[in-house]
């Protein structure tokens, strides 16, 4: 099994921000059919990186490669 690309985004109240995300990730799906992409997000959005990575585990994926998303200079940016 192929390891899932993780794209970890901050997250904001401003639905703009996930809307963007989103938007990022379809393209990147459609550029790389043969890769599973999946979102999550450290706050405020869902679903969060827990979540993606736990119904990740359920299905039997162990091989994970996450990828900081990070778009703007928000506290993730700066503390994480």
């Amino acid at each position: 099994m192929k390891p899932v690309l993780l794209v970890v985004a901050h997250g904001s109240r401003d639905p703009r921000h996930a809307a963007t995300v989103h938007a990022l990730v379809r393209r990147v799906r459609s550029l790389r059919p043969d890769v599973r992409v999946e979102t999550g997000f450290l706050d405020f959005n869902i679903p969060s990186v827990q979540g993606v990575l736990e119904s990740l585990a359920a299905q039997g994926v162990r091989d994970v490669v996450a990828l900081p998303l990070l778009l703007t200079r928000a506290f993730h940016a700066k503390a994480d």
